[in-house]
């Protein structure tokens, strides 16, 4: 007792409120109610609280674990343990530390992931689709001219001549619509107009793309967030639609978004009908698809969860805080950044 509360258990054991005054005031309430609590009911008495040892200047976490007894004529009466817990829960808040430390890198990392997304797809638009754009052009006027005969004079010459040149066009009416297809996806533009919109739109283009129907239930009027929190829940749809194109096996999907305002959170849902994903493909080292919107959601201090059964589909839900944001400058740069 001594080593633990700075005093002998002989001095306590004649002045029991010594042991009060050395606990911390803010820790008091909390020791007072559970020995009420176990007085009135006899049962154990359970506190772990900080104590002020005086000839050590330092303050000291304790546990304390006592059965009561009621003696008649005194009362109640406990008798127990106190242990000293100070190193475990310095453990514990080093963790913690080393947690948020882990959380606020993560964050930053995504935060320069999105970063250069947008960069990239500026570079890819402006550079790359404004070149093939010129080359287009040029190409166009190769046809008028050599249908004008200034491209050679034997006429099956210039046919030959017309259908490469139109050959070569497509190519790049190809690479163009590649361009603005990889643009989009790196970041969409669709994010201008709200998450509402954009969920809609990638619903469409995945219906489109890969003729599995995605019906956007619930998600009538906007819902605002922070634009980087938008963007996570955004990467998290995507996730989800592209686990449900490689191994859903699906004919249908179903996305909900809603805003319970009264809760003070927002809920988005992903499900199919397809062959279903179990607890053991959840679990694989090599699911990054799935670690990568847990980490997110963990990054909105949200929860996600991904459940199925066999031949009965699968279903992602994500639940976050309505008022949270990634407090990362580098995340938050990227409201103002617009592909």
């Amino acid at each position: 007792m001594r080593q633990c509360a700075g005093i002998t258990a002989e001095t306590l054991q004649a002045n029991p409120a010594l042991f009060e005054e050395i606990i911390l005031w803010k820790d008091r309430k909390g020791l007072y109610d559970s020995r009420a609590q176990s007085a009135a009911n006899l049962s154990t008495w359970n506190w772990e609280g900080r104590l002020w040892i005086e000839s050590y200047n330092d303050v000291k976490w304790v546990s304390l674990r006592a059965s009561p007894r009621r003696e008649k004529g005194i009362g109640v009466i406990w008798e127990g343990i106190i242990i000293n817990i100070t190193q475990s829960r310095q453990r514990e808040t080093e963790l913690k530390e080393s947690h948020e430390r882990l959380k606020e890198i993560s964050s930053h990392i995504i935060a320069a992931r999105e970063h250069e997304r947008i960069r990239i797809a500026r570079e890819i638009h402006d550079d790359l689709g404004g070149n093939l754009t010129a080359i287009k052009i040029d190409l166009d006027w190769l046809a008028r001219n050599v249908r004008g005969g200034s491209g050679g004079s034997d006429a099956a010459e210039n046919e030959a001549w017309v259908a490469k040149i139109h050959t070569v066009s497509q190519m790049v009416d190809r690479t163009m619509d590649s361009i603005k297809r990889i643009s989009r996806d790196l970041r969409p533009g669709i994010m201008d107009f709200g998450i509402v919109a954009a969920i809609e739109w990638e619903a469409g283009e995945f219906s489109k793309r890969l003729r599995i129907p995605c019906e956007v239930i619930g998600a009538h009027q906007d819902i605002e967030l922070e634009q980087d929190v938008a963007i996570s829940v955004f990467r998290i749809f995507q996730e989800a639609l592209t686990n449900i194109a490689k191994h859903g096996r699906a004919s249908r999907a179903w996305v909900s978004l809603v805003a319970d305002t009264a809760k003070g959170q927002l809920q988005l849902e992903v499900r199919d009908n397809g062959c279903g994903i179990t607890p053991a493909d959840t679990s694989k080292f090599n699911s990054f698809g799935i670690r990568g919107m847990i980490e997110r959601a963990g990054l909105l201090d949200g929860k996600l969860t991904v459940s199925g059964m066999a031949g009965r589909g699968t279903t992602v839900h994500l639940l976050i805080p309505l008022a949270t944001r990634l407090n990362d400058p580098a995340i938050v740069q990227l409201n103002g950044v617009k592909s």
